[in-house]
This record gives C-alpha cells, sequence and structure tokens, in this order.
C-alpha cells in the first residue's frame, strides 16, 4: 500500500465562524492557524508517505509547505469533500494507492497517532475515525483513494459508512484519541482543555481564557 495524506484547510480569515459567540475574527483566524500548524507539525514528522495539503488560500499552502507538504490549489472551493476529492485525485494521479485525510483543526494528534492509523490493517478498503460524538469524520483512509463517493459535512460518519456499506467495501470504525477533537463549536473547546495534552492550541485558548468565556456564554441548567 502506498499511501499520501491529505489535509484541507479552510482560509483562516473564513474559518471557525461557529465559535464567533466567543471569539473575535482575528482570535478565529489566529486559533484556525494554530491548529493548522500543529496539524502540518504531526503529518511532517511522518515519513515513507505522501503529503499533501490543499487550499484556496496561498498564504496556508506556503504554511504547508513550510512544513514540507505538497501545496495544492482548491479549485473548486466547493467545501471539504470537493477538497478532499481533489487531493486524492490527485494522490491517485502520483501513483498512491491509498490516501488518509485529517482535518486541519485536530491539534491533539500526534505522529505516532497518524502513523498508526496509516498502518493499520492495509486490506481494509474504508478506515473511518470518528469525532468525540460520532457524527463527524475525523480520519478516513481509502484504498484505492476513489474506493467511495466522500460525503463530509454533518452526520459525515454514518453517510461514510452508508456509503461503504453500499460500495460493497470492507469498512472498519478505529477510535484515535487525538483525532476525537476538532475545534468548531464551543462545546469543543470545553472536551479539548479537558484533554491532558500539551499543545500550541492549548497555550492560544488558555491565553485568551476562551474556556471561561465559553462557560460564562453558557446558559446555567436547572
Amino acid at each position: 500500500m502506498k499511501l499520501a495524506i491529505v489535509v484541507p484547510v479552510k482560509s483562516p480569515s473564513r474559518a471557525k465562524y461557529r465559535l464567533e459567540a466567543v471569539l473575535s475574527d482575528a482570535e478565529r483566524s489566529r486559533l484556525a492557524l494554530t491548529t493548522a500548524r500543529e496539524v502540518f507539525g504531526a503529518v511532517a514528522k511522518l515519513q515513507g508517505y505522501g503529503r499533501f495539503v490543499i487550499s484556496d488560500d496561498p498564504a496556508m499552502l506556503e504554511e504547508g509547505r513550510r512544513f514540507g507538504l505538497e501545496p495544492l490549489t482548491d479549485r473548486v472551493n466547493q467545501g471539504q469533500s470537493a477538497a478532499v476529492h481533489q487531493g486524492f485525485a490527485a494522490a491517485w494521479d502520483r501513483g498512491y494507492t491509498a490516501a488518509l485525510t485529517i482535518p486541519g483543526d485536530v491539534p491533539a494528534v500526534t505522529p505516532e497517532e497518524l502513523d498508526e492509523l496509516c498502518r493499520f490493517r492495509p486490506e481494509i478498503e474504508v478506515l473511518l475515525t470518528p469525532d468525540r460524538e460520532h457524527t463527524g469524520t475525523n480520519g478516513l483512509r481509502l484504498v484505492p483513494p476513489h474506493a467511495i463517493t466522500l460525503r463530509f459535512g454533518e452526520d459525515s460518519f454514518n453517510l461514510h459508512l452508508a456509503e461503504a456499506r453500499r460500495a460493497n467495501r470492507s469498512v472498519e470504525v478505529k477510535e484515535v484519541e487525538g483525532l476525537r477533537y476538532d475545534l468548531d463549536q464551543p462545546d469543543d473547546i470545553v472536551a479539548f482543555m479537558q484533554l491532558n495534552r500539551q499543545t500550541a492550541t492549548r497555550e492560544l485558548l488558555t491565553e485568551l481564557a476562551v474556556l471561561e468565556r465559553v462557560l460564562a456564554a453558557t446558559p446555567p441548567r436547572g
């Protein structure tokens, strides 16, 4: 199995809009850039794989390049599924027989976790790693890269499972602790801060007192 890793990344200026209740525009942009750098850094430490970043933002492509990822321009700009599809197609064109994608906002993931995920049961055609709520897909490995139709978005985990079964592909779910935590909504901040991993993202959230903001904005129960 010759595998490529594809990281889709939005422009920081358009990212994290669901955190606008607790973060300013500048703070959301800073958070998006920090999380992307941490993901790039984890991917950069893996050897023997193709490593790609895809974005419509030239600055993010250059940021990925600094970490050793090959930049791919998102020429469609129609969301995560379209971006990953372009990345997987590019990987296939370059001779990769498998492809793994993770989002650019899972800053807790470690190189060791990613390497294990890459190597895990190479005979499985569709390998899924869910978020902490088992609704989103924070890791998707396909053998070959076009094994199923991509269905990122709301309830993508269950949609990807359904696609694998519809296509009669072998499928397995693998939990990865560092991929359970993305940072899309205020509740994600609370969960992430409870995870005992020292990251630049955690330092930034602590510096900005974001957890305190989230808790202050949360209506009391009862």
